[in-house]
């Protein structure tokens, strides 16, 4: 059973979620040119979609994607149209994660099941990128974007806070 069932509780821990995953967002690793960066949130979108509901899960994520990006947009110039874009792809992303995650029951430690679910996000994140990056600014940019697939190197921190969580507040999963 969750310790965040009050409605208090979980207005806080939406809150907090979204915080942390919009710094997350905020940490940035330069890549070479055409790319930008990558931020550290993919492993905070893994974790919310294994620990967090469906609606839940995309709300957050969603929200954190769109303010990350927002500021992003404002500071270095990039497109305005990244901040729906990232919103929408990472906001399904972790919709998906959560969806797939429950359709077995939850486990005390980290399943295979949870880890497929991960890497099935992260085929559809790179997938979502393709087609919106292929319908926005052509081919050439949309196979810049099949780097996204590298998203996979967080799965293993993300599946680090997933034990994490479940062990420090012995929990399966938190709403």
């Amino acid at each position: 059973m969750s310790r965040f069932q009050s409605l208090s509780g979980r207005a806080a821990l939406l809150s907090i979620l979204i915080a942390v995953t919009t710094l997350m967002n905020l940490i940035m690793i330069p890549m070479p040119p055409p790319l930008a960066e990558y931020d550290l949130s993919p492993i905070l979108t893994y974790a919310i979609g294994i620990l967090v509901s469906p609606i839940n899960a995309a709300v957050i994520i969603a929200i954190a994607q769109g303010l990350g990006t927002a500021y992003k947009a404002a500071i270095y110039g990039w497109p305005a149209v990244f901040i729906p874009g990232a919103m929408i792809v990472r906001g399904l992303e972790a919709l998906l994660i959560s969806i797939l995650t429950r359709l077995r029951p939850p486990a005390r430690t980290i399943s295979r099941w949870e880890v497929a679910s991960m890497i099935i996000g992260v085929l559809w994140e790179t997938l979502g990128f393709f087609i919106a990056d292929w319908i926005l600014f052509g081919p050439g940019m949309a196979m810049i974007t099949l780097m996204t697939i590298v998203d996979a190197i967080f799965i293993p921190p993300a599946i680090a806070v997933v034990a994490a969580v479940r062990r420090s507040l012995d929990v399966e999963r938190l709403l």
